[in-house]
């Protein structure tokens, strides 16, 4: 009976694990007044990954990278297709802005880092910043997270 109930508990971790690979975090920010459906990005393999290897990204969508300290964290566009705006939190209100990096040109890699410490990272189409009007400064509410 003692080994039934290892391996139920063991098959359910295994189950949640697997689930929660195949089925990333989804979450919902808002920010001058849109509401953005965002993905997770939760563990150091998510991040790396991010939105590479897509061929696009839904309008108001977006990935959400959060972090547990804040600091002036490198991303780059590997594997990207289409080009990104980045806005960058500190402690909900947007401390920077980095608009429309193009995907990679041959081995040229760009890379983005923002001009101050943060703590979570938005990224959402080329375009969005100046559509929205986002401005550093704003605040960014988290609905689901």
């Amino acid at each position: 009976m003692k080994r039934l109930g290892i391996v139920v508990i063991a098959f359910f971790i295994f189950g949640l694990l697997w689930y929660y690979r195949t089925h990333p975090l989804v979450s919902k920010v808002r920010l001058r007044g849109a509401t953005i459906t965002v993905e997770v990005a939760a563990t150091e393999a998510q991040k790396q990954k991010g939105l590479g290897g897509r061929a696009q990204l839904p309008q108001e969508s977006g990935m959400l990278f959060p972090y547990d300290h804040k600091e002036q964290y490198n991303f780059w566009m590997r594997g990207m297709q289409f080009p990104l705006d980045f806005i960058w939190i500190d402690d909900k209100t947007v401390a920077d802005l980095t608009r429309n990096v193009q995907p990679p040109r041959g081995n040229v890699i760009p890379i983005v880092t923002p001009a101050v410490a943060v703590d979570t990272i938005l990224e959402v189409n080329a375009g969005t910043i100046d559509r929205l009007g986002v401005q550093i400064g704003d605040t960014v509410e988290f609905l689901d997270r």
